[in-house]
């Protein structure tokens, strides 16, 4: 699988594979080519690079090298730059997957987008593309992602984190709802607010009340200390909380019950930061020891059954040469490396 002979540039590359049958395309704009050509139940696989975004119209899986550099292989990221959207009609067989992606722009979902899979991403906004329009996020599950700026379910929508790292997710209109397990949280906003492609405004709010009906256990909830006034801002009655740790006592003032901690957050981590880029929210000793959730390992992304690992499971691009010229018969040499997951 593996070609050992020189070539004389690196080129992103997409591949599609439809029924056993591979199509590639090559460039900036792959991504867009090959979203273009797939059918629901299609898999789409992106090398390292940056890509131009595409709103996603189909039930496909889009698999990438990664969201950061892989530290094994050195390969770079997968990288969309800049908005796009998810719009896909219920077939009742197929779903959306996105697996090894880095996004540093915003997400919006649109219509009712049913049971998609997010695993090993990095998100910055992802949110409905309106309030005003009923979008519904149902039955979406994130493993292993980080969030770096929201997360926001609409009226009636449905998400699962587990082993994440979620900056400001927020449920609090509507009656969306969450089951958040082992995750870092981190809630940095008040008051705040993102204006969608068509101008409606989008509550971003990082608070324990912006996070109602809802289920957190095992995690670690950082609340920024401008969003403690009033005594207003403590995870609302309908939402339950075991063995979670946050830096702020008042949080946990609904819960029924005493087995949520409190502790300063320089003394959980390592390397602590609310920036989800500059760490990777490794416990000390002490704190892996002390705080335990509720099957017994540590709380935050490296406990339970599934901890947290950035590297993609599934085949990925590693490289993608292309030979700088024909050769005499008026062929092109490719060489592509794929690898496995770790």
């Amino acid at each position: 699988m593996l070609a050992t002979v020189g070539f004389a540039q690196s080129t992103l590359v997409a591949t599609l594979s439809h029924e056993g049958n591979i199509s590639t395309y090559f460039g900036t704009r792959a991504l867009i080519e090959a979203h273009s050509a797939a059918v629901d139940g299609d898999v789409i696989t992106l090398s390292s690079g940056s890509f131009v975004p595409v709103n996603i119209t189909k039930a496909v899986t889009i698999h990438g090298a990664g969201m950061k550099v892989d530290s094994i292989l050195g390969t770079p990221p997968t990288i969309i730059t800049g908005d796009f959207s998810i719009s896909i009609a219920d077939n009742g067989t197929d779903r959306l997957t996105l697996e090894g992606i880095y996004h540093n722009a915003t997400i919006t979902y649109k219509d009712t987008l049913i049971n998609p899979s997010f695993v090993k991403c990095r998100f910055s906004n992802f949110l409905p593309a309106s309030t005003d329009d009923y979008f519904y996020l149902i039955n979406a599950s994130f493993t292993h992602c980080k969030i770096a700026s929201s997360l926001v379910l609409n009226y009636g929508s449905s998400a699962s984190c587990n082993n994440c790292v979620i900056t400001n997710p927020y449920s609090g209109q509507g009656y969306g709802s969450y089951e958040i397990t082992n995750c870092a949280i981190f809630l940095t906003k008040k008051g705040s607010t993102i204006y969608t492609e068509n101008g409606s405004s989008v509550d971003v709010s990082g608070t324990p009340n912006g996070i109602k009906h809802s289920s957190l256990n095992n995690c670690i909830i950082y609340v920024k200390e401008t969003n403690t006034g009033y005594g207003l801002e403590k995870f609302p009655s309908s939402t339950t909380l075991y063995n979670n740790v946050s830096n702020y006592s008042g949080a946990f003032t609904n819960s029924p019950n005493a087995t949520n901690k409190v502790a300063e957050m320089n003394s959980l981590f390592l390397n602590y930061t609310t920036a989800v880029d500059n760490s990777d929210y490794t416990l000390t000793e002490e704190a892996a020891r002390t705080y335990l959730g509720t099957d017994g390992s540590q709380v935050g992304i490296y406990g339970g059954i599934y901890p947290f690992d950035p590297v993609p499971t599934n085949l990925r691009v590693t490289r993608c040469n292309v030979a700088s010229q024909s050769s005499p018969e008026g062929t092109l040499s490719v060489d592509i490396e794929v690898n496995g997951g770790q």
